[in-house]
């Protein structure tokens, strides 16, 4: 599908910085759960350390998103830019188990200001009838580093040490910065220096919050897989968790771009239900997982559920408030996914640690299942 001259070369810019500030963190996804354990952690360590990550963007979200109404995208893209180039140095610095995860929450930190600021600025370079195409197309980047980082990540951190490869993740983020200083910003100081909408106001539109309940159900399932994928797979002495992550980032950048011009045409609603119930059953499926092949059948599921339902929740919530308010609505969707993804792993860490990770992908499932049904019932309204 050609978007040649549909949108501004910031666009572009846009989109390429966000391959280069996920690959940067993806270049860990592998590497982390086993670094925690060799500076003494267990399994509850691990879930903590994603937890705190998720903490970190839970308290910010919702200042950020309205520094994003306030001020503009682009200030608060550079900010996420470069705390993402900074935490996986001061990882590698880190002298104690504890100094590293307080670090965790100040990276969760850059998280939540760069994507929040960054489907703003692409929903604000897009037309309206073009708007779900253009967060598709967006998103599609923030997974194509999965094809090669977790991958290269392992191996360098097999063949340099853990050290080595963390400061390498921190350059590879670091690219985003220069990228996102040639990007010009749309709208003006008439978009940028508004005092936006009131968060309480926000929150209690129906499309935002029934789209922010949906949402956690993908959330609870990333946030298992990114804390217990790689010891699930140790356990049952299986070889394809980078294999998981790169199936995983095929099916996502096939899907979302796909998903999000369907979107544009059938609606919101109808494109995130199958997404939502694609999380469930992979998590119940992956639970079952016994071979290589099966990773790799769950990473693409897991895919289509990623493309799916971020394409129809992210663009339901744009659609849903005026210009203004855009940063304060998608803080709140994002606030609402970062939570989900630290109970994944911090609740999720409790049942692995008491029942095995099979039994924390089982939980998974059957919150994802929940999150569906909520959707369902209260998104009837139209607009939802």
């Amino acid at each position: 599908m050609s978007v040649t001259g549909r949108y501004p070369p910031s666009f572009y810019l846009a989109i390429t910085a966000n391959l280069f500030f996920f690959a940067g963190f993806q270049w860990t996804y592998a590497t982390l759960p086993a670094y925690i354990q060799d500076i003494g952690g267990d399994a509850a360590a691990i879930g903590l350390a994603f937890g705190l990550f998720s903490l970190g963007a839970v308290a910010a979200r919702p200042g950020v998103g309205r520094l994003v109404d306030r001020w503009g995208c682009k200030p608060v893209l550079l900010g996420g830019a470069v705390i993402f180039a900074l935490s996986p140095v001061l990882y590698a610095l880190s002298p104690s188990l504890w100094a590293f995860q307080v670090v965790r929450v100040f990276h969760g930190v850059g998280m939540a200001a760069f994507t929040t600021a960054y489907t703003a600025l692409i929903a604000n370079l897009a037309s309206p009838e073009r708007r779900g195409e253009a967060i598709g197309l967006s998103g599609a980047t923030n997974n194509l580093g999965l094809l090669f980082a977790p991958a290269l990540g392992s191996y360098s951190a097999s063949q340099c040490g853990y050290g080595a490869h963390l400061f390498l993740a921190a350059g590879i983020s670091a690219v985003s910065i220069p990228l996102l200083l040639a990007v010009a910003e749309p709208g003006g100081k008439a978009i940028t220096r508004t005092r936006g909408m009131d968060l309480r106001a926000v929150a209690r539109m129906r499309p935002v919050w029934v789209a922010s309940f949906g949402i956690t159900g993908l959330a609870v399932a990333y946030g298992s897989i990114l804390s217990f994928l790689a010891p699930f797979a140790a356990e049952r002495s299986l070889a394809a968790v980078g294999g998981f992550f790169s199936t995983f980032a095929v099916a996502v950048m096939l899907v979302q771009a796909s998903a999000g011009w369907l979107s544009d045409r059938i609606g919101r609603r109808t494109v995130a239900v199958p997404g939502m119930l694609a999380a469930m059953l992979t998590m119940a499926g992956l639970s079952l997982a016994h071979s290589d092949a099966a990773l790799l059948v769950a990473g693409a599921a897991f895919g289509l559920s990623w493309g799916l339902t971020r394409a129809g929740t992210d663009s339901a919530v744009v659609d849903a408030v005026p210009i203004e308010a855009r940063g304060t609505a998608l803080g709140i969707l994002y606030t609402s996914f970062d939570i989900g993804v630290g109970s994944g792993a911090l609740g999720l860490g409790i049942v692995a640690a008491a029942q095995g990770y099979a039994a924390a992908f089982y939980a998974a499932a059957a919150w994802a299942a929940t999150a569906l049904a909520g959707y369902l019932v209260w998104g009837r309204r139209r607009g939802s």
